[in-house]
């Protein structure tokens, strides 16, 4: 495999649009300090309902417990035969990681694996919210660069994961580092609440990423966020690569926003091939779906929606699958 390297840099500075950026200092990630390898082991680590043998989505571990190598042992106990996993590496916000299921959940639709390292798993991690911020973002930039990158290592080592489809994700401090991360190995950033801004103080002008040109990228930002309104400066095209704004939207855009999801189902289609799923439930309603299979069923209309909410799980669809739980709960209040 590649060894990913970040070599030090002593008195060069790259600039983009007049910003200056901050580079990492050496960092191996075979040979990494164990406060990264915290962040990963002790991260956030989802497997898409389509993938798992349950057929829902299940968390799992990445630390070293027995014998058996972490992602064997997640294979043998959770997975299919023989599935190949688009992935996507999250990096939570300045406070921490909030919002993680909700997008774990989101992603898992698309048939998606979805990692978030943690980065409050370091040994005395403060949280770098509000005033102030701008001191520190060299470090900042650092440290959750040396996590994305160690995360990536990780990931390249799984033989069931799609290594030709890994996103990049980050929510505001981790779009931050997402948007300054230049290094191969994904085909998409996502980034959520960010305008690219690299230089000490936050310049008044939006920046680009940095990512490799080949590499989508989707900017998503609220209008009325005071910090990034304006966004990133996206100057590429490909794969459907955008600055978006969202009309009557703060900093916090979370899976629950539906402009935002709708941006980027639409965006995953287009950088990667991966069509937005259809659900069992799609177009229907519980009450019509409750008195259709009460006149075709009777007294069997409960063990026809079981039925059918078995079946969306075991094809990973947990909308469908609520959807029809649904239909059952309602039917069971009409039987008592």
């Amino acid at each position: 495999m590649k060894r990913l390297l970040v070599f030090p840099v002593l008195i060069l500075s790259l600039f983009l649009g007049g910003l200056a950026i901050p580079t990492a200092d050496a960092f191996d990630v075979n040979d990494p300090p164990p406060e990264v390898v915290a962040t990963w082991e002790g991260a956030h680590h989802f497997l898409p309902g389509s993938a798992t043998l349950s057929g829902t989505m299940e968390q799992v571990s990445f630390g070293q417990k027995g014998p058996m190598e972490p992602g064997k042992r997640i294979a043998r106990d959770y997975l299919k035969p023989g599935v190949k996993i688009p992935a996507v590496i999250y990096l939570h916000n300045c406070s921490g990681s909030q919002h993680v299921n909700g997008w774990a959940e989101f992603f898992s639709e698309f048939g998606f694996a979805f990692f978030a390292p943690n980065s409050f798993l370091r040994p005395g991690r403060k949280i770098y919210c509000g005033r102030g911020i701008s001191r520190t973002i060299d470090y900042r930039m650092k440290m959750r660069t040396r996590e994305a990158l160690y995360a990536l290592h990780q990931v390249k080592k799984l033989p069931w994961i799609d290594q030709k489809r890994l996103i990049l994700m980050g929510f505001s401090e981790g779009a931050f580092a997402a948007s300054g991360f230049h290094y191969d190995g994904f085909i998409a950033h996502i980034l959520v609440a960010t305008a690219c801004k690299f230089t000490h103080g936050f310049s008044t002008s939006p920046g680009s990423p940095l990512a490799p040109s080949g590499v989508a990228v989707l900017n998503i930002v609220g209008k009325k966020d005071r910090w990034y309104g304006t966004g990133c400066n996206i100057r590429r095209d490909n794969g459907g690569s955008k600055n978006i704004q969202l009309e009557n939207t703060g900093h916090v855009i979370n899976s629950d926003h539906p402009e935002a999801v709708a941006a980027i189902s639409k965006f995953l289609e287009a950088c990667c091939g991966i069509a937005p799923p259809k659900n069992a439930g799609e177009g229907l309603d519980v009450s019509t779906e409750v008195m259709k299979l009460l006149k075709e069923f009777d007294s069997m209309a409960t063990f026809f929606a079981q039925m059918r909410a078995d079946d969306a799980a075991s094809k990973g669809d947990e909308k469908g699958k609520k959807f029809w739980l649904n239909v059952l709960e309602e039917l069971e209040k009409l039987r008592n």
